[in-house]
């Protein structure tokens, strides 16, 4: 009776079961570390790692229409908007990698990024 694999077989298996897990290693070690970058203008206003906030306090940048950004321990967010339509405080907190929040008039943007994302999110949200 004929062998169905060979010890090379084997060898080949156990070699692309290797580079496979090798490939998805960098998935598997994301920082648990939420970052949050502020950008007014295009220009980077300020880097907030949220995980370390020991207390809830509030950004105002420079910007015309003037916004209020709240930062706390996990979570970001505009609170208060000057401009028009507000969709920016509709918007909520922000608490998971991923998620932007925009307010187009003040050209003021928060973007959060690291962390672990959610296999059941969303990929766009929109109002």
């Amino acid at each position: 009776m004929k062998k169905l694999f060979k010890k090379a077989d084997f060898i080949l298996i156990i070699v692309c079961c290797l580079l496979a897990f090798a490939f998805f290693l960098p998935r598997l070690d994301r920082g648990k570390e939420l970052r949050a970058v502020i950008t007014c203008g295009g220009k980077e206003y300020r880097t907030i790692e949220l995980n370390k906030v020991e207390a809830a306090y509030t950004l105002e940048p420079e910007c015309s229409p003037a916004v209020v950004i709240r930062v706390e321990k996990g979570a970001i967010g505009f609170v208060q908007a000057d401009c028009p339509n507000k969709l920016c405080v509709k918007s909520g907190m922000l608490t998971r990698s991923g998620q932007t929040a925009v307010c187009l008039p003040a050209k003021t943007v928060i973007t959060i990024s690291g962390g672990q994302k959610q296999a059941d999110e969303p990929a766009v949200i929109t109002y």
